[in-house]
């Protein structure tokens, strides 16, 4: 099935940049879900490294139509973060639509 395997959407830019620039947050917009025709399962967008003060296990969404995520990439004090990291898990049946907004 559609799946993006686990990534980060910031990027290390070259030092000779004089701007350095790279994707500071992502907003992702989902566009159907398991009600729709066709329904969909499975697809669940997945931050294996997420931590909190409940789980350390990672975070796991599932995709519901009308529904955003947004998420950083970049921490308040510029730097990466790791944390970031994101999948898609793979469709079972149907197919997964969404926007993104970068």
């Amino acid at each position: 099935g559609q799946q993006y395997t686990a990534h980060h959407d910031f990027t290390h830019a070259p030092a000779s940049h004089p701007y350095q620039p790279t994707r500071f947050a992502t907003l992702l917009i989902y566009l159907n879900d398991d009600g729709d025709e066709g329904g969909m399962v499975g697809g669940q967008t997945v931050f294996p490294r997420a931590v909190n003060a409940d789980s350390h296990n990672g975070l796991q969404i599932e995709p519901k139509k009308g529904t955003a995520l947004l998420y950083y990439s970049v921490l308040p004090d510029g730097n990466m973060d790791d944390l970031s990291q994101h999948a898609s898990l793979p469709l079972k049946e149907g197919e997964k639509w969404v926007a993104n907004l970068w």
